[in-house]
């Protein structure tokens, strides 16, 4: 599944720095509608509409929702990558019996949670503060679903592209599982991924 994101015009509210460590820094874009998160002037990471904070408003993330008709009630998915919640906010919202885990290796993006009216974590909904391809390989925890959304200002992180993460992928699944992932259509990498899934 591939996806871009547009430009927003408003004003930064939320800016540290480019980079804290080797991770990337989130600020957060205002508009009179809108709050996006941002690692730079690029490109949207995440976006939620003021007015309706679960909606899904980057078509993107209605795309990826399509798992639903592969697997229309899911005991648990496992999201990585957090961004601004909209994924999981949907899932917790219109899927009451699936529990969520959503994994999020950058603690500044977890820290702006609240800013994205991200419930706080109960019996449906965990953060984990981990990467990504530690959880999915670490054979402690399967999932029905596994969504794939981690991405820092230069694109997907080559770790989340490699052949051996979504072998990992595939052992974390359950037997009728559904992996969903977004790429981005301009990645020069896209078809070496591709070929990586199609082994799978």
């Amino acid at each position: 599944m591939t996806g871009s994101v547009r430009q927003h015009r408003g004003r930064p509210a939320h800016r540290k720095g480019r980079h804290s460590g080797d991770l990337d820094v989130p600020m957060v874009i205002e508009t009179e509608h809108l709050l996006s998160l941002c690692f730079d002037a690029r490109g949207v990471q995440s976006c939620m509409l003021r007015k309706r904070p679960d909606a899904l408003a980057l078509g993107y993330t209605r795309t990826m929702m399509g798992f639903v008709l592969l697997h229309p009630g899911p005991r648990h998915i496992s999201m990585i990558g957090l961004g601004g919640g909209s994924l999981a906010k949907y899932c917790y919202r219109h899927l009451p019996n699936a529990r969520i885990t959503a994994v999020e290796i950058n603690r500044e993006v977890i820290a702006l949670r609240e800013r994205f009216h991200i419930p706080p974590d109960d019996g449906r909904l965990t953060v984990l503060c981990a990467d990504g391809t530690h959880y999915v390989s670490s054979g402690e925890i399967r999932s029905d679903v596994l969504v794939l959304d981690g991405f820092v200002a230069n694109g997907l992180p080559r770790e989340l592209g490699s052949r051996g993460f979504y072998e990992a992928c595939h052992r974390h699944l359950n037997e009728d599982g559904v992996l969903v992932a977004n790429f981005l259509s301009d990645d020069p990498h896209l078809a070496c991924y591709a070929t990586c899934l199609a082994h799978q």
